[in-house]
C-alpha cells in the first residue's frame, strides 16, 4: 500500500505546482511510477483492487480527480489518423524485421481503435521535420533519433506527440533499457576471454564517445549508440578488460550488409592467432560480419552477439539481446492516444550458437 501522505494541492513532494496537478506530480507524490496511477484511473485490470482503490484515494485527497476529460476527448475524438516518422527512407522500413514488427504493434493498436496509419520516412539523423509539418495527421509517432529538442514549430501542432528510441525533454518517450542490453552483451562476450573485442557500432557523436570514455558512471545519452556504448563500457571495466583492446567501428545503420565488408579492412589490426570477440548493435550487422569472418582462418573468433533477436538471428544461430519491438509500437500508441506512460522495456540475453 502507499504510504500516508500530508501533502497539499500547491506543494507535491517538494515541488511547487501552479494551476492543474500532472500525473506526474502525483506520481511523485505517491511514490509510485507515472504509469501506476495512469492504469489506476485507465486501466484498471492492470492493477489489484486495493492499490487501485489506494491510488485513488489519495489521488483524490491531492485534488487530481483523473485525466482532463477533455483532453482525453481530444486524444480518442478528434484523432482519426496517426503518423509515424522513421529515421530512414521506405524501403528500409519495409525490409527491417525490427521496423515491421514495430509497425505490427502500431497496427493492432491502431485497428482496435478504428483509426488509419501514415508513414513519413527519412527524418534522418539531422532531423528533417519538414515532411511532418505537412502531414494531415491528427498525432504523431517519431521513431528514430531527435538530434535536438523537437522544435517550436512542431510544438505549436498542438498535435499528441510520442518519440520512439529518442528523447526530447518534455516529451512523452517509449524506450527500451539499451545500456543494460549492452552490458548483458559485453559481458556474455568476456566470459570467452577474448584478447580483443570489435565492436560493431551505430554511428556515435565525438561528445558522446569522449564522456562515455572517460566518465566511470556517463550520463544518459539521447541516443541509443550512445546507450548502448556506455553498457559495453561499463561492463568491460566491472571486468577488468582493458578499453585500449576494444577496436570501435562505426557501422552505417541503414546499410548494415556493408558491415562484413568493413569489418574486413581492420583484419590486419590484430595479431595472428588472436581470439578475437564480436558484438554489434543490432542483428543485421552482426549476421554480414558474420559471414565475412569465418573465412579468417588467421584469427579465432570466439564469439558473436547481436542485439534485437530478428527472426533470422534464430535460424542464423546468433547469441543476441532480445528487445520486444511489437510492444513497443502497441505502447507508443498507448501513450499517444491513452496518457500511458511506461518505463523503458526490458531486455533478454538469447545464448544460441555463436
Amino acid at each position: 500500500m502507499i504510504q500516508n501522505i500530508e501533502l497539499s494541492k500547491a506543494e507535491v513532494s517538494g515541488v511547487k505546482t501552479t494551476g492543474k496537478l500532472r500525473l506526474l506530480d502525483v506520481a511523485v507524490a505517491l511514490g509510485v511510477s507515472r504509469t501506476t496511477v495512469s492504469n489506476a484511473f485507465n486501466r484498471p485490470e492492470q492493477l489489484s483492487k486495493a492499490l487501485r482503490e489506494d491510488i485513488i484515494r489519495k489521488s483524490k485527497e491531492l485534488g487530481y480527480l483523473g485525466p482532463d476529460p477533455a483532453a482525453r476527448a481530444l486524444r480518442r475524438g478528434a484523432i482519426h489518423e496517426v503518423a509515424v516518422v522513421f529515421h530512414h527512407n521506405l524501403s528500409y522500413v519495409l525490409s527491417d524485421p525490427l521496423s515491421i514488427n514495430f509497425l505490427q504493434g502500431v497496427a493492432k493498436e491502431l485497428d482496435a481503435r478504428q483509426l488509419s496509419l501514415q508513414l513519413i520516412p527519412n527524418l534522418g539523423r539531422n532531423s528533417h521535420f519538414e515532411a511532418a509539418l505537412q502531414t494531415t495527421a491528427n498525432a504523431l509517432i517519431f521513431h528514430g533519433e531527435i538530434a535536438t529538442n523537437i522544435p517550436h514549430e512542431i510544438q505549436s501542432m498542438h498535435k499528441p506527440l510520442v518519440l520512439v528510441d529518442a528523447f526530447s525533454e518534455g516529451t512523452t518517450s517509449i524506450s527500451i533499457q539499451d545500456r543494460n542490453g549492452a552490458a548483458l552483451a559485453m559481458n556474455h562476450v568476456l566470459g570467452f576471454q577474448p584478447d580483443e573485442i570489435i565492436v560493431l557500432s551505430f554511428p556515435i557523436n565525438a561528445e558522446d564517445r569522449v564522456r562515455i570514455l572517460n566518465e566511470i558512471v556517463p550520463p544518459h545519452s539521447v541516443f541509443i549508440a550512445g546507450e548502448r556504448m556506455a553498457g559495453y563500457v561499463s561492463a568491460a571495466r566491472e571486468a577488468g578488460f582493458p578499453l585500449n583492446r576494444i577496436c570501435w567501428l562505426e557501422i552505417d545503420e541503414s546499410a548494415p550488409e556493408n558491415a562484413g565488408e568493413q569489418i574486413d579492412r581492420i583484419r590486419e589490426k590484430f595479431l595472428k592467432g588472436s581470439r578475437i570477440g564480436i558484438v554489434a548493435m543490432s542483428d543485421r550487422i552482426a549476421l554480414a560480419a558474420r559471414t565475412t569472418v569465418a573465412a579468417w582462418t588467421d584469427l579465432k573468433i570466439v564469439s558473436i552477439i547481436g542485439f534485437d533477436d530478428i527472426p533470422f538471428a534464430a535460424t542464423a544461430g546468433l547469441t543476441t539481446i532480445r528487445q520486444d519491438s511489437f510492444r513497443k509500437g502497441a505502447l507508443a500508441v498507448q501513450a499517444l492516444l491513452d496518457g500511458v506512460i511506461p518505463s523503458p522495456l526490458s531486455v533478454t540475453l538469447v545464448i544460441r550458437e555463436t
